[in-house]
Order: C-alpha cells, then structure tokens, then sequence
C-alpha cells in the first residue's frame, strides 16, 4: 500500500501552483509545510473542503483564503474587480479546490493510491478555524502571492484498507 509521506503532499503543491497561474493569472510560491498548531497562521474567511478516500486513507483537504486575497483572485479569474464576497462569488473557492484535487488524484492514482472522486463543499465566516476529528496531525501547506498569503490543509489517516 502506497504510503503517506513527502511526495504524498508534492501533487497538491504542484497543483496548487498550475491553477493559480491559468485560472488566476497568479504566481504563488510554496512555503515549508508544517503541522497545524506548530506556528501561526493567518484566519481565513473562506475555505473549501473536500473529502479524501482511498482504499488505503482517509481525511481531508481544505483550501483556505483571506476574504480580501479571494476577491483579488476571483477578480483575475473571472476578469472583473469584486468588492464584495458574494454567495455566487463563492462557488470560486470549490471550483479551485476541485481542480487542484484533479490534478493531484490524476498523479497519486498512478502512483497506487485509489482516491475516489469527491465534491467540495464551501465554508464562510470570520475567523474561521479548522479542526479534525481524526488522530493525525494537520499539515499546512502555505503559499504566498503578489497580492496575499492562503494554505491548504490535508489531514489523512492510513486505514487497514476498508476505505
């Protein structure tokens, strides 16, 4: 079974990276993951999440932005300024996530991982925090832009195979 490690994280910071620069227009640089809780991080005011399950794990990813740096990117994707975090303007978050998701499900699936297809959910508020239920730690991966800082999130388990 095909273990959660280092390169595990690769495909997501490879993606992330791929879709800022063709759905944004955006150059984002990774920084050095961590485990959530080890240093601060900055609160967020939306995130999507999506499920993670493989025959070999399961968790989750969370894709986590600034209210004001998710207007910035939405405004480049969809090639007009917005001011204001809408409920349609939302929908970006997931769409994002469900990319960078695809792309990394297309690279740990030919490496033996099983990761099944899942849908992401939105979530918005202020100062809005995550935290998992399951034994393993978060890792943050954070990146940083021209116009602001965001993280993704990816809590996974290893299971005895019954995911």
């Amino acid at each position: 079974m095909p273990k959660l490690d280092a390169q595990f994280f690769k495909p997501f910071i490879d993606g992330t990276l791929s879709t800022l620069k063709v759905s944004c227009l955006t150059e984002a640089k990774p920084g050095k993951p961590f485990i959530k809780g080890s240093q601060k991080q900055p609160a967020f005011e939306i995130a999507a999440v999506i499920g993670l399950t493989s025959s070999g794990f399961i968790g989750n990813i969370t894709l986590c932005f600034t209210g004001d740096l998710y207007l910035q990117l939405m405004s480049r994707m969809l090639g007009e300024e917005f001011k204001e975090l809408t409920h349609e303007l939302q929908d970006g978050a997931a769409e994002l996530l469900n990319i960078i998701f695809g792309h990394a499900k297309v690279v740990l699936n030919s490496q033996g991982h099983t990761i099944q297809k899942a849908i992401p959910t939105v979530i918005r508020g202020h100062a809005l925090e995550t935290t998992h239920l399951g034994k393993q730690k978060l890792i943050v991966l954070p990146f940083t832009t021209d116009v602001g800082e965001f993280h993704i999130e990816i809590g996974a388990e290893e299971t005895n195979g019954m995911g």
